[in-house]
């Protein structure tokens, strides 16, 4: 099914015009499949190496209010 295009004046565009923006759409829409996968293989490998590298348990432990540490008084 074909459709008609307008522009932002309301004005349909003629069919000459979508046949040179298709010729250099191709390679555009190439190479933003392209920077996609590049993009979310770059979130892989990074949440995988914070997953790798920094344990789910820290080193540090933060003292609760139900365990009062020993205080020195004077």
């Amino acid at each position: 099914m074909l459709t008609e295009k307008f522009d932002a004046f309301g004005e349909v565009l003629p069919d000459v015009a979508r046949d040179k923006r298709e010729a250099g759409t191709t390679a555009s829409a190439a190479l933003s499949r392209i920077g996609q996968y590049v993009f979310w293989l770059l979130v892989i490998v990074i949440v995988s190496a914070r997953i790798i590298y920094y344990p789910a348990s820290p080193s540090f432990e933060a003292g609760s209010a139900s365990e009062p540490k020993q205080v020195v008084t004077r």
